[in-house]
């Protein structure tokens, strides 16, 4: 009988063991996702064909440096830029945007032209909450200029997600998923 006992003990033991190491931990952080490029396709209001630009680092952080196209822009245009984020290490490449719309309460990008850019970055989509996501936005551009835009994808790792409107692009609330500064010229 106690040996029936101890067995039973025993078993339930590692039951428990088993069932408590599988499961996700509330406030558990997700796994990090590789991102290889961001994508921006740029859509003019005046009709004309939408404009490709990416930032590519095929072997991640470290290695080889990333390559990444110049933004060449029409001066006084208005555009409808889309975001794309890629994971290019596996086949078929992973389309990691969709977990960010997914997950809109838990990211956001910052978007912040160097000054002199002549670049203004308005309608931002939002979270269901009302806070800027930035998959989407309108970029308007003036007078002809070169300069330079930072594009910041941070994610708020808190459970729930504690995303506030006024959240600054280097709030502690945050980590950095992926950072790239692409130079601009408005020609």
């Amino acid at each position: 009988m106690k040996k029936q006992f101890l067995h039973l003990s025993i078993l339930t033991l590692l039951t428990t063991a088993v069932f408590t190491a599988c499961k996700k931990e509330k406030g558990e952080s997700n796994e990090e996702e590789v991102i290889t490029t961001m994508q921006l396709t740029l859509t003019p209001h005046d009709g004309s064909t939408p404009l490709v630009y990416k930032f590519e680092d095929a072997d991640g952080p470290g290695g080889a440096a990333p390559s990444i196209d110049q933004i060449v822009l029409a001066s006084s245009e208005t555009y409808d830029v889309a975001l794309q984020l890629l994971n290019k290490t596996v086949n078929p490449a992973e389309d990691i945007t969709e977990e960010i719309e997914e997950e809109a309460d838990a990211h956001r990008f910052y978007f912040e032209p160097a000054a002199g850019s002549n670049i203004t970055i308005s309608g931002l989509d939002k979270d269901g909450n009302g806070v800027d996501l930035g998959v989407n936005s309108t970029w308007t551009t003036g007078a002809a200029a070169t300069g330079s835009i930072t594009i910041t994808l941070r994610h708020y790792p808190a459970e729930p997600p504690n995303k506030a409107a006024g959240d600054a692009v280097n709030s502690q609330k945050s980590g950095t998923d992926i950072e790239a500064t692409f130079t601009t010229k408005i020609q």
